[in-house]
């Protein structure tokens, strides 16, 4: 990819649910708006299921402290898909990510582990030495949200 790349980020959580149901549910990106605080709508652009060459495009925001929120759509490409692992490509006006996404048994649950590789479109400036902090921390809290999105679908006993 041309451009500005930053350092990969790579996030982790524990989701109390088994992994072929946590899978299903991330892979399918309609989902995002029940447990990605930023995503507004998720619409079906190309395709009919969840596949290679499946086209999604988000309307999501993102606000910045002392800023006015800045709303920009997402075009999400699915690259590769296997059991329990998955391939994205993302582009906004800002960058082009690459995001892999991985579910595996993990005690009574499962265990989700993303790795994103953005590349800047323009010169970031201070954004590519930021970027990688305040992605773990966006993605750290929407795999808090997913758990915690689990956790209510989960009786109690």
């Amino acid at each position: 990819m041309d451009g500005y790349p930053a350092r990969p980020v790579s996030v982790s959580a524990q989701i109390p649910a088994p992994p072929d149901e946590v899978f299903a549910f991330v892979s399918d990106t309609r989902n995002d708006p029940l447990w990605c605080e930023n995503v507004e709508k998720v619409d079906l652009i190309e395709g009919s299921k969840v596949e290679p060459g499946t086209r999604f495009r988000f309307h999501q925001h993102l606000d910045r402290p002392g800023a006015e929120r800045v709303q920009f759509d997402v075009d999400v490409h699915v690259i590769e898909m296997g059991d329990l692992s998955i391939r994205w490509q993302a582009k906004d006006r800002f960058q082009i990510r690459e995001i892999s996404l991985v579910v595996v048994p993990h005690g009574s649950g499962s265990r989700i582990t993303q790795v994103t590789r953005a590349t800047f479109l323009r010169p970031p400036g201070m954004a590519k030495w930021l970027y990688p902090l305040l992605a773990r921390r966006i993605f750290g809290k929407q795999f808090r949200d997913l758990a915690a999105y689990f956790e209510r679908l989960t009786p109690a006993e």
